[in-house]
């Protein structure tokens, strides 16, 4: 893994969250509202997507984060931008998850904040490319009890997105979206004590809008 300007700090992180739990089939569609990414402003204050931060701000506090070959498979590597005293927490993936990624979500890449269960993390699963996207986001969410605050559906960075906010266990605000790209769909996710969750939503609006694979 490589970073340009400045690299984060390494650390350890207690246990994490999505990709815990186990991939559930895809079934019926839970209805729920679902809108576009406007151009002018954002849908939902707690989930921004426009104007987040500054250049000036970008350029001091942030740096572009890259993951060349997460599990040592170059066809995973992706990019995002996060807070540049942020740490990394050091991954173990074992080979047998991987040759079995269409049963569970695999952890990629794991980041933590300055406060204590403030996280980035990223993930996907191999998913058969007939079953959609929104089908299978809702079908994970709905299956492992996480509860939609907000949905909003969209274009960042080039790629379509289910967007969420979430009510997680343990009183978490998190914020999960998910991108197919090709048999595989990425879940990048920011969450926070639902008491802290306004102040990090920012820096987790940014790295849902800046991810981008390799």
């Amino acid at each position: 893994m490589a970073s340009t300007g400045s690299s984060l700090k390494t650390g350890k992180l207690g246990k994490f969250l999505f990709w815990s739990a186990l991939v559930i089939a895809a079934g019926i569609i839970v209805a729920a509202p679902a809108v576009m990414a406007q151009e002018t402003k954002d849908n939902f204050p707690d989930m921004p997507t426009l104007d987040i931060f500054t250049t000036e701000e970008l350029q001091r506090d942030f740096v572009r984060m890259q993951f060349a070959k997460p599990a040592d498979r170059p066809d995973l590597g992706f990019v995002l931008m996060v807070p540049k005293t942020w740490d990394e927490v050091p991954l173990k993936i074992s080979l047998d998850d991987l040759k079995h990624d269409d049963q569970g979500t695999i952890p990629l890449a794991a980041l933590q904040g300055p406060e204590k269960d403030v996280q980035i993390e990223i993930a996907y699963c191999r998913v058969p490319e007939t079953v959609e996207l929104e089908e299978w986001a809702r079908a994970y969410l709905e299956g492992n009890g996480l509860e939609v605050v907000h949905v909003q559906t969209g274009d960042f960075s080039g790629r379509q997105v289910f967007d969420t906010l979430l009510n997680a266990p343990e009183d978490l605000g998190f914020r999960m979206t998910f991108s197919r790209h090709g048999d595989k769909i990425y879940i990048v996710g920011g969450s926070a004590p639902a008491s802290l969750y306004e102040k990090y939503m920012k820096i987790f609006g940014l790295a849902v809008l800046s991810f981008r694979k390799l």
